[in-house]
């Protein structure tokens, strides 16, 4: 796994508008032209990536207007929609909220959350992504599950009845998942074992240390009353607040594609911790003994 804590140079750069155009463009050396092009944005000029002559590009209008028509012949209105463009363009993410579907965690509002995710630089492929909203503080929580393609296999384009087949397996996933999150919150972390787990991640380079002790102010003082009982699911909770506001949602400096990596390692560490029904391979371990 990647040291976390050398990445603080990562160029994000993020802004909110989606709706750019991107070309294939021949690319040349001093000898002439070669037999491969470059993604361009055309606005800006900048170049995301090599590729051959097979790739096809792939708009980011395109995919939202697919997944929005969908979304209306499904009768899924309401919707709130959020932009982010990371690398001057080269990936986009639009997140879709949906306040109409959902249900309740340990008596908490949670609501269905579906990203678009494309890239020009080879990094993502075209697909969604399947996430929660936690109403009482805005959180983003991940999901236990990979991302949803949204074209088939070796066919580029978009077609409409795969997308809607895809928007269908999300809301499923979206609902299958739900037992793994009320499982979290039927677990009980005591304050101190929960400082150890936030700051063995650290150890483990899946959080920064900084990160770790963000995390362990917001569990040692729960801004939401919600958030007072010690179980793993409100450690959880503690987690993906701080990554949400303090790291994807920082003023100065947003780092969205940071956090949500962080979000998606720490999920798939809880789920498993509740899928055993304890907390102990969450646990820092000192020379292979469990603390």
């Amino acid at each position: 796994m990647a040291n976390l804590h050398d990445i603080e140079a990562e160029d994000e750069r993020v802004s909110s508008a989606h709706d750019y155009e991107v070309e294939c463009v021949p690319l040349f050396t001093e000898h002439g032209p070669t037999r491969f092009f470059g993604t361009r944005r055309r606005d800006t000029g900048e170049i995301f990536a090599t590729v051959t002559s097979a790739y096809e590009v792939l708009q980011n209008r395109m995919l939202v207007e697919a997944a929005e028509d969908t979304f209306r012949a499904k009768g899924m209105s309401g919707w709130k929609r959020k932009v982010v463009v990371t690398y001057g363009g080269a990936r986009c993410y639009v997140i879709y909220d949906f306040p109409s579907i959902g249900s309740r965690v340990a008596g908490q509002d949670l609501t269905f959350r579906l990203k678009i995710q494309n890239s020009f630089d080879g990094t993502i492929r075209a697909s969604f992504a399947i996430g929660l909203f936690r109403l009482i503080c805005s959180n983003g929580l991940a999901m236990p599950i990979g991302t949803l393609n949204l074209t088939q296999k070796h066919i580029a384009a978009l077609e409409i009845d795969f997308v809607g087949r895809t928007v269908e397996q999300a809301l499923k996933a979206f609902f299958d998942a739900l037992p793994f999150f009320e499982s979290m919150a039927s677990i009980r972390v005591s304050q101190d074992a929960g400082k150890a787990i936030l700051r063995g991640l650290a150890a483990r380079n899946v959080l920064s240390r900084r990160q770790a002790e963000g995390m362990v102010s917001i569990w040692e003082n729960p801004r939401h009353e919600e958030d007072r009982a010690r179980t793993l699911w409100n450690l959880y909770n503690a987690a993906t607040q701080h990554l949400t506001h303090e790291v994807a949602g920082a003023i100065a400096k947003p780092r969205y594609e940071l956090a949500e990596r962080c979000t998606r390692v720490i999920t798939q560490a809880f789920i498993d911790a509740a899928r055993r029904g304890q907390v102990d391979s969450l646990m820092p371990r000192m020379n292979g003994v469990m603390e």
